[in-house]
């Protein structure tokens, strides 16, 4: 009797394993993810499938672009941007022109992957502390006469300083009759934004949300999508968007740091209009409501599509149902395009195998690569998983540094100190294929060289990973590295 109870659980087990596998390879991950889940199949029979279908299920393949309304283009503000739509190649010709420069091979790649639309009239001024950040922010917060939009990943309630600052400052502004609504990521809310903190912001007409409810019905699949945004948008006058969270912890480091370095950007000009187009659909995709697609909450739309202006902008975002990662795309298409050097600052470094031979066949060719994270780590996973990458890459060329001075959270991406980015995408398999994200693209030599020495500033608080140090690494630790390595696409 015993024997045959186990014989019929080995051949259930076999079934099992057989029509997960089936499964696994109708979504055409790449290899080590395919592999990675197997593996969680076999280790946690039945518990593998419930993981799989909230974390793993390929949603992005299956999404119906043709019924729902794509993260990246509302069809209620194809008419509206049309001017800028209708102008766009003229546009990136006049931008290739005047700076007589590869540049527009990668603002064609994202007006096609993601329709991300390419303003000139811009004008920004980055962040690289918190304290200076929220100053700003809430100075514009304050003079706001109609509309106040925000968007975060995190945000902190009562217990949290900055927390409680904006809470009555946004009670204020509603009571003098601006518009404020808010939208949070609930993943990343979860411990930290209390329902009576809510409640309180409700009361006073802030129309609050969790971006994507999971818990409400039939979205029980999004879990694993988080947004990942950080956007303001006052007025439709001033945006802002980046790294920093509301919390204080941005500020001064926290309970857990002993500082906080970090980069935001305040942007006015036409970026403003298509930043608040990302946060329309969000809001849209989140409560249902149109009312942010009505036009009386855009304005200079037609000044931007005249093409003037010294600075160059383009928004590129990705979320699961975009039909290409375009973050992902872009940071490739970066690494691959430059000529001279490669300068990528993330809190954490676990990257697609493509990135990665980008990277090392960028260092064998002679550009010299340089990689900055986090040395003071948040999240001990990712930070081992990151050391699994490091002696292919050293070999290779690449330099690698470690940020000691405290939490290294900045976002960005300089080459041949003419075109940056920044904003909220770490250079992770999360952020480049689940998050939703956005990031600024500057084609411009002057926003570069301000985000080159902020770099290079953040280079004499670091230490140089070697590979002479990465040979004196444990093998217990050079295994855990590579165990965790392992579900990289999934971490």
């Amino acid at each position: 009797m015993n024997f045959n109870l186990i014989s019929l659980m080995v051949i259930l087990f076999q079934i099992y394993i057989v029509i997960t596998i089936f499964y696994l390879l109708l979504d055409n991950r790449e290899p080590s993810a395919t592999f990675a889940w197997i593996l969680i199949f076999i280790l946690l029979p039945g518990v593998g499938v419930v993981l799989y279908y909230f974390m793993g299920h390929n949603n992005r393949r299956r999404y119906d672009r043709t019924k729902k309304i794509p993260q990246l283009v509302a069809k209620s503000l194809v008419e509206l941007f049309k001017p800028l739509l209708d102008v766009q190649e003229e546009i990136i010709g006049a931008v290739k022109n005047r700076r007589q420069t590869y540049h527009d091979d990668l603002m064609m790649l994202l007006y096609k992957n993601s329709k991300a639309l390419i303003t000139s009239n811009n004008t920004v001024k980055f962040f690289h502390d918190g304290q200076t950040k929220f100053d700003a922010l809430f100075a514009d917060i304050k003079k706001a006469k109609r509309f106040i939009h925000l968007e975060y990943f995190i945000w902190y309630s009562d217990q949290d300083v900055l927390g409680r600052k904006i809470k009555e400052l946004l009670i204020k502004k509603a009571r003098e009759g601006v518009e404020v609504r808010i939208l949070y990521d609930y993943t990343g809310c979860l411990l930290t934004l209390k329902r009576a903190y809510r409640k309180e912001l409700r009361e006073a007409c802030v129309k609050i949300y969790p971006f994507f409810n999971y818990l409400s019905e039939f979205k029980f699949h999004t879990v694993n999508y988080r947004n990942h945004r950080k956007i303001a948008v006052i007025d439709g006058k001033v945006a802002y968007m980046g790294g920093m969270n509301v919390g204080q912890e941005y500020i001064d480091g926290g309970k857990r740091y002993d500082s906080w370095r970090d980069t935001h950007l305040r942007l006015e000009g036409g970026s403003v209009n298509l930043l608040h187009a990302i946060y329309a659909i969000d809001w849209f995709n989140t409560t249902g409501e149109e009312i942010c697609f009505d036009p009386k909450y855009y304005s200079g739309i037609e000044e931007s599509a005249k093409g003037k202006g010294s600075l160059p902008v383009q928004l590129a975002t990705s979320g699961y149902d975009t039909p290409w990662p375009a973050v992902l795309q872009l940071y490739f298409t970066m690494i691959t395009m430059a000529q001279k050097n490669i300068t990528i600052v993330s809190p954490y470094f676990v990257p697609t195998e493509s990135l990665v031979t980008a990277l090392m066949t960028a260092a064998l060719r002679g550009i010299d690569v340089t990689i900055l994270m986090t040395g003071v780590p948040d999240n001990r996973i990712t930070y081992w998983a990151a050391f699994s990458y490091f002696d292919d890459l050293l070999r290779a060329g690449v330099k690698i540094f470690q940020y000691e001075k405290g939490f290294m959270h900045a976002k960005m991406i300089s080459i041949d100190g003419k075109i940056c980015s920044v904003g909220t995408a770490n250079f992770d398999i999360r952020s480049l294929k689940l998050n939703y994200e956005v990031n600024a693209v500057f084609y411009d030599e002057q926003t570069t060289k301000e985000i080159d020495a902020q770099i290079a500033l953040d280079l004499k608080a670091c230490r140089e990973v070697t590979l002479l140090q990465m040979g004196k690494i444990s093998l217990p630790a050079r295994l855990r590295n590579s165990f965790v390595r392992l579900f990289a696409n999934i971490l």
